[in-house]
């Protein structure tokens, strides 16, 4: 399995492969939160815009199973399989997925607290940080699709051949450094896979926030933890 050292080091990989959109209209949305830190890298890299965009997986209340993924802007995607597994009334489902959607509000007023950006006609480069399921990102892939984008890309470090499946019937285009087919967690792929807290996460979307990347200090990472702040 490719490693990675840090999410610093996967969206660095990443922008690579990137690169034709550089200096570009694109706009670059980092799935919080780990997503976040490797579309950080991306959009610097690119020297394009980047906003955070809230996704969550739904889970099933006292099962280790993932159900789906509820996003902003009213995406959702439940797993055909998971369904099967775990069979439940639909009146059950939408309560799950409509208590998800009110955490999902939530943190979206904590980390970016103002109206999604104008996407309309521009080209959208969706970040996450490893792709297992598929179903976080595919949800937040149909609620951009709501909102026009000319073309929908998603990019991420590493990720399933069946999370890949998934993410190319959604996007337009899929771009992803390593596939692997053994993965059981995105986790695998890091040697330091730390979570964000809000404070950092609030940060880096502010630093975002003033263009052009070329003016700022490289933030480089030094430490086992990949610092940014």
């Amino acid at each position: 399995m490719m490693r990675f050292r840090d999410r610093a080091d996967a969206g660095r990989r990443l922008a690579t492969m990137l690169l034709p959109y550089r200096g570009s209209d694109a706009r670059v949305l980092g799935v919080a939160r780990g997503g976040l830190r490797v579309a950080y890298e991306v959009a610097r890299a690119l020297e394009v815009p980047l906003d955070v965009w809230v996704s969550r997986r739904l889970s099933i209340p006292g099962r280790a199973l993932t159900l789906g993924a509820v996003s902003e802007g009213g995406g959702q995607y439940l797993l055909s399989d998971s369904l099967r597994l775990a069979p439940l009334p639909r009146s059950e489902v939408d309560s799950l997925v409509s208590e998800e959607a009110s955490v999902v509000e939530e943190q979206v007023r904590r980390l970016r607290g103002r109206p999604p950006p104008e996407l309309g006609g521009r080209t959208v480069l969706l970040v996450d940080d490893g792709v297992l399921t598929g179903a976080t990102a595919a949800a937040a892939l149909r609620a951009l699709r709501l909102l026009h984008p000319a073309r929908l890309v998603m990019g991420t470090p590493v990720a399933s051949p069946q999370g890949l499946d998934v993410l190319r019937r959604e996007a337009d285009a899929v771009a992803c450094v390593s596939t692997e087919a053994g993965m059981r967690s995105v986790a695998e792929a890091y040697d330091d896979f730390r979570a964000f807290p809000d404070v950092e996460l609030q940060n880096l979307v502010e630093r975002s926030r003033q263009p052009p990347w070329r003016s700022q200090a490289v933030l480089e990472s030094t430490d086992p933890g990949g610092s940014w702040m």
